[in-house]
């Protein structure tokens, strides 16, 4: 194989990332890493594995201790400037490249790979991935199962898998594993390698008893991986129901209908990502509780790819192979086996678009596989397309890249790129409020909650606003509002009664406080500030005394 073409789709991922690499920590990068103190020091660095992703404060939700020593490890070789965690991003990013390249390989003709490598490296959808540091968790965890996949697909190429080999798998599904828990279905994507793609001389159920050995080693690495992460965090899902507005209390067949919503979108993204957004919250997404026809459309889309996948089983064995890939990596992100905190998030379709660019060149190659015959316009023809969508790809890509240079730009554009998205709003408002345009940033928050009024969040962050800056006048009502949808917010409650103290309502402050002890879970806070209560109730009465 020529070094050119290895070459080529490296350069082209690098000219698809580099325009990001000047760009400032943003979005959960500023929670993760920045503010985050556990990985600013490499001292006693394996207590990472015994801990959460996200700070206890934010949640204490995810395990991924890899993706945590990494950022370690380039904080303190940067010295906590965000230049080398751009340069660890890029240069993930073209080994995922290439090894997607390495994987089309095994499957299509050089030149249909070359094309698909490409395609892939200059993917508008990838920004989101490459451009915000915490996407190395996307990327390590794509590379961990690429290089997994590829070292099967060699594998089995050569005979049955073999113990070396096996254990090679399980280690990077491992790596994959604690990088990033969607890694988790990797076994599943090499049974449908397995099942598509690998030569049939043999019945099904032989080649499936061949890599029985390799199934259960990873079926028992699964097992453990989720033991721990139980052990560490304390819970089996990725996140609770309320993270996610979206999705907050819904049954599972609100799920899957909203997920078929949502396909439209994926497969928007996937084959023409003109219009990106670093966040689709409502009213971007809206929750489908019935018939419509948008969800038609996605039922009638998804029975074709389907039966297409059926179809070609046999005359394009990587066209199936591609379609179970994107339904294999749309698992998790779909929230149909556990609610994710998301109804759509661009990073979360990484490892899925590489399924779909295989589908699309695959078919592409299906149908010209007689290509040699075509005449030499058409042959220019056909190579202008591919040119012009490589230069469409590489300058959306590094137009995009910069949109992450830091939370000024990309919360303001994020406003623009999706303006129905009640949260674009809120993150916008915050910005808002660091540069003092007070109001500019409670239009925002008046904005936000007339898009999406049921989750509390926007009254709550408008009532502390106001709180710290205006007085508690004016943020009592919108506590005592929250509170009377929701009493079980203790976060409005511990501000509600904060105020009553600060306005010398101590009776009322000491009934709101003991509420708080009834129905919340944060008996701390409500403990410091019935003693700052009784503390300043008893002051004054001594002062009236006298």
């Amino acid at each position: 194989m020529p070094v050119t073409m290895w070459a080529s789709v490296i350069v082209l991922s690098l000219a698809a990332s580099v325009p990001g690499i000047a760009n400032g920590f943003a979005f959960d990068d500023v929670h993760i890493i920045v503010d985050d103190n556990r990985t600013h020091s490499l001292a006693q660095w394996w207590h990472l594995f015994a801990q959460s992703y996200w700070p206890y404060e934010k949640g204490g939700d995810l395990y991924r201790p890899v993706t945590m020593l990494g950022f370690a490890i380039q904080w303190a070789l940067g010295g906590g400037a965000p230049l080398l965690f751009h340069v660890v991003s890029i240069a993930l990013y073209a080994l995922v490249c290439a090894t997607f390249f390495g994987i089309l390989l095994e499957l299509l003709p050089a030149g249909a790979a070359w094309l698909g490598a490409a395609l892939f490296a200059v993917h508008p959808l990838h920004v989101e991935a490459v451009g915000n540091v915490v996407g190395q968790a996307e990327l390590l965890a794509a590379l961990f199962m690429f290089l997994a996949l590829l070292v099967f697909l060699r594998s089995r190429r050569h005979g049955n898998v073999s113990v070396r080999d096996t254990c090679v798998i399980a280690v990077l599904y491992v790596l994959g594993c604690l990088s990033k828990e969607h890694a988790i279905v990797l076994p599943l994507l090499l049974l449908a390698a397995e099942m598509t793609v690998l030569t049939a001389e043999r019945p099904l159920r032989a080649r499936l008893a061949a890599i029985r050995p390799l199934i259960l080693v990873l079926a028992a690495t699964g097992l453990a991986f989720f033991w721990v992460r139980l052990q560490v965090l304390g819970s089996a899902t990725a996140a609770p129901d309320e993270s996610n507005a979206l999705l907050a209390g819904q049954s599972f067949g609100i799920r899957v209908m909203t997920m078929l919503r949502v396909l439209l979108e994926w497969v928007r993204l996937f084959f023409w990502p003109a219009r990106l957004s670093a966040d689709y919250s409502p009213r971007v997404i809206e929750v489908v509780t019935g018939p419509s026809l948008e969800m038609l459309a996605s039922a009638a889309i998804l029975i074709g790819f389907t039966g297409l996948a059926w179809i070609s089983r046999r005359s394009a064995p990587a066209t199936a192979f591609a379609f179970l890939w994107v339904v294999t990596a749309l698992l998790i992100p779909s929230n149909l086996v556990v609610p994710t905190g998301f109804g759509l998030a661009e990073r979360t379709l990484f490892v899925a678009s590489g399924g779909a660019v295989l589908g699309a060149v695959a078919v592409v190659t299906h149908l010209t596989h007689r290509g040699a015959t075509l005449s030499g316009q058409a042959r220019y023809v056909a190579f202008a397309v591919v040119g012009v969508l490589l230069v469409l790809g590489l300058a959306r890509s590094g137009l995009r890249q910069r949109i992450w240079r830091d939370n000024d730009t990309l919360f303001a554009q994020t406003v623009e790129d999706a303006p129905a998205s009640y949260k674009a709003h809120v993150a916008y408002a915050a910005v808002l409020f660091q540069h003092q345009r007070r109001k500019e940033a409670f239009e925002e928050l008046k904005i936000a909650h007339a898009l999406f009024p049921t989750d509390p969040f926007v009254l709550e962050y408008a009532a502390e606003e106001y709180s710290r800056t205006e007085g508690c006048n004016r943020g009592v009502p919108l506590f005592r509002r929250v509170l009377a949808e929701h009493p079980e917010r203790d976060r409005s409650r511990i501000g509600l009664a904060a105020c009553l103290i600060a306005m010398g309502h101590h009776a009322e402050a000491r009934t709101t406080i003991k509420q708080g002890f009834a129905v919340g879970n944060s008996r701390g806070p409500f403990e410091q500030l019935m003693s700052i209560n009784d503390s300043t109730d008893a002051s004054l009465r001594l002062r009236k005394r006298n």
